[in-house]
């Protein structure tokens, strides 16, 4: 899997992603590898990815190479690189349907991107593309006072920064017949979460909170073997690896923060 996060703040945007690649059969998971490229840059926007990690038997690091020679000059603002995103990458899905591609589909969500930018007005936001349905969505933005947003594996993020895992919470209601009192305790578990103002958050802590999400989930999941509801399957470490890190502000433009790079394995 992986996890993606983006920042809006008042300095601008920042994405970031692990690097580490997983594959799955119906027998066992193993890492793929620890250096696999998630985090990219097309003109003025960043783009995370996460869910599926080949497309056509290919990277979607080599697609998105494709997708910034071609679109890059029409990546001004993010909105319309989600858009384009989507295109692009949605005619690629097609070709591979009907494949292993539907059959992921048709269980959850194979792939997804946040393009982080600023509007034609200057306003910092994040978009979110869903992939196969090509669903373009926006999930954060400085005209409401910013937000941190994360996809991909994302149940540790939100346990620290929301309180409360929704998803696995939603498992725990179905399977005990709990749904009356989950709904009269909603309102209560929304109070947990931890109050972070963006309005007033400069580049660097943007950059350290990114940080800080990718770090702690490939920790916890380091040395957990999974939530007990899952029990006794255990779940593969997903995130892992170095941490990329892009960030995008209304007078620079896109720039990468930690990016990885070729080196000999003794290095």
């Amino acid at each position: 899997m992986t996890l993606a996060v983006a920042v809006v703040c008042q300095d601008g945007v920042v994405v970031a992603a692990d690097s580490r690649t997983t594959l799955n059969n119906f027998r066992a998971s193993r890492v793929g590898s620890d250096a696999t490229h998630k985090v990219f840059g097309s003109g003025r926007v960043a783009i995370a990815t996460w869910g599926e990690a080949f497309v056509l038997g290919r990277s979607v690091a080599h697609h998105m190479a494709n997708f910034a020679d071609a679109e890059s000059g029409n990546c001004h603002h993010p909105r319309a690189a989600a858009e384009a995103l989507a295109d692009h990458f949605g005619d690629l899905c097609d070709q591979q349907l009907p494949t292993e591609m539907a059959i992921a589909a048709q269980q959850d969500m194979a792939l997804g991107f946040l393009v982080a930018g600023h509007d034609q007005a200057g306003v910092g936001e994040a978009w979110e593309v869903r992939l196969p349905d090509r669903e373009v969505e926006l999930a954060a933005t400085m005209a409401e006072g910013g937000a941190a947003v994360w996809r991909g594996q994302g149940d540790v993020v939100s346990r620290l920064l929301v309180g409360f895992d929704e998803s696995l919470l939603e498992r725990v209601v179905g399977r005990y017949g709990l749904r009356r009192e989950y709904e009269a305790l909603r309102p209560l578990l929304r109070e947990c979460g931890y109050r972070i103002p963006f309005e007033t958050m400069n580049l660097q802590d943007a950059v350290d909170l990114a940080a800080l999400c990718l770090r702690v989930t490939a920790d916890v999941q380091r040395f957990s073997l999974g939530a007990s509801l899952h029990s006794p399957e255990f779940s593969w470490p997903g995130v892992g690896g170095p941490t990329e890190i892009a960030a995008v502000t209304l007078r620079g433009g896109f720039s990468w923060v930690q990016r990885t790079a070729l080196r000999a394995g003794d290095q």
